[in-house]
């Protein structure tokens, strides 16, 4: 299988007659940062303005989009380990909301815009500046989108997930932290006791196709389920297999909870003398010399393109995120989800209940559950089927096309329903 070019309909190629400011509002995970890079410059092709408020450490990855990129500082981890608590990662969720909140006010003080686009977890400071400014919003989802039936951090998968306790002191600290900044922001008359999430967005974006979103049927038209909106840099690079055509499995744990040099040694050791050709891809947090020696028919990068190998692959195995599966199924290539956090439950389960892979919790990984799941999504030719059907439905996703359509209906006034 050869890598393809990306999916979606071919836009007017005719600018806008009268470009409009957008600002975005992006979340501090290269997932979702990467998520957003292809409908963004779709609304700049079209002479649209683009102001992206962005984590100092990702404001080199965006500029490169051409929109006008204002950074701020990000506390929020770059990665998460196994010890954090459903408490800990609220708190972490909550500041990160308001973290950017002084510079988007700024950025657009002399420059109001016509729109906010924000990430679905950077809601609060998308909620201030549409008040200001009396302006629509448009919420994004790097993965599933939430409704009364689908909650957003999927933690009912796992029935022994811990809750976050609503007695924690420092939920209390935070409070008063806030309502300090907010204050000294001058804002405060922008909440004003308003909760941010009781501002319903125009649209919803998600980068998943409806046929992949849990319990999909029960969304409605203002959810647009787009798809991976691929673009052409994701397809740049190349890498080609070792001679004599082996099967190819491409590992990797995604760029939130990738230090795992056990699970990664774990893996080179399962397929040690096997037919399988394994490329493992560790992230930014670790170096392939960390894993010692490897065996012949396994390699190790910081980083390759995912598209690339899984141009050649005859499965993945993965955390589960959705920008990797999505990748993975345009791409026609099953999975073994191995979830390294909560949300990721309910995405293993998902695969599970499609027919489009398998998922193994990481205390039942061994090098026996580890192979006989790989051996059993590359051979078994219902699953392949399966994942061919998805494959066509992601490869004809809306895209950045049809984001770009709804959000200039959002500017203009328009209704879903005339779109």
């Amino acid at each position: 299988m050869s890598p393809a070019s990306p999916p979606g309909r071919m836009a007017d190629t005719t600018p806008a007659q009268s470009g409009k400011h957008v600002l975005w509002l992006g979340f501090p995970s290269y997932g979702h940062i990467k998520a957003s890079l292809g409908m963004v410059e779709e609304l700049l092709r079209r002479g649209h303005r683009v102001t992206y408020v962005v984590t100092d450490r990702f404001a080199a990855t965006v500029a490169a989009t051409g929109a006008h990129v204002v950074p701020y500082t990000s506390a929020f981890p770059e990665t998460i380990t196994s010890t954090e608590t459903a408490t800990t990662m609220l708190l972490a969720f909550l500041r990160e909301s308001f973290a950017p909140l002084e510079t988007a006010l700024e950025a657009v003080a002399e420059d109001p815009p016509q729109l906010v686009v924000h990430d679905a977890l950077a809601s609060d400071t998308a909620a201030a500046v549409s008040r200001r400014y009396q302006v629509p919003t448009v919420r994004t989802y790097a993965g599933f989108g939430t409704n009364a039936q689908v909650p957003q951090n999927g933690t009912e998968a796992d029935p022994t997930h811990t809750p976050v306790d609503p007695h924690d002191p420092r939920l209390r600290d935070l409070a008063a932290e806030l309502t300090a900044r907010i204050e000294a922001a001058g804002a405060a008359a922008l909440f004003d006791g308003r909760p941010a999430d009781g501002d319903e967005a125009e649209v919803n974006i998600s980068f998943v196709v409806r046929e992949f979103q849990i319990k999909g049927d029960t969304f409605g038209d203002d959810y647009l389920f787009a798809g991976p909106c691929l673009r052409a840099a994701d397809f740049a690079g190349a890498w080609a297999p070792p001679p004599g055509a082996p099967p190819v499995l491409l590992v990797s744990l995604g760029t939130s909870v990738n230090r795992r040099p056990d699970f990664f040694r774990r893996c080179a050791e399962t397929f040690a003398g096997t037919p399988w050709h394994v490329v493992m891809t560790l992230g930014s947090g670790m170096d392939p010399a960390d894993l010692g020696p490897l065996p012949p028919n396994v390699e190790a990068r910081s980083w390759l393109p995912h598209l690339a190998v899984l141009g050649h692959a005859t499965a993945f195995v993965c955390q589960g995120g959705t920008g990797s599966l999505m990748e993975a199924f345009h791409q026609g290539v099953p999975v073994v989800v191995v979830p390294q956090q909560q949300d990721q439950l309910a995405i293993a389960q998902q695969v599970v209940d499609l027919g489009v892979g398998r998922s193994i919790r990481p205390g039942d990984l061994d090098a026996g559950t580890l192979l006989s799941a790989v051996e059993a999504i590359a051979g078994d030719a219902g699953t392949r089927r399966r994942v061919a059907e998805l494959s066509r439905r992601v490869r004809t996703a809306p895209g950045a096309a049809a984001v770009a359509d709804r959000l200039e209906a959002v500017m203009a006034g328009r209704t879903a329903a005339t779109v």
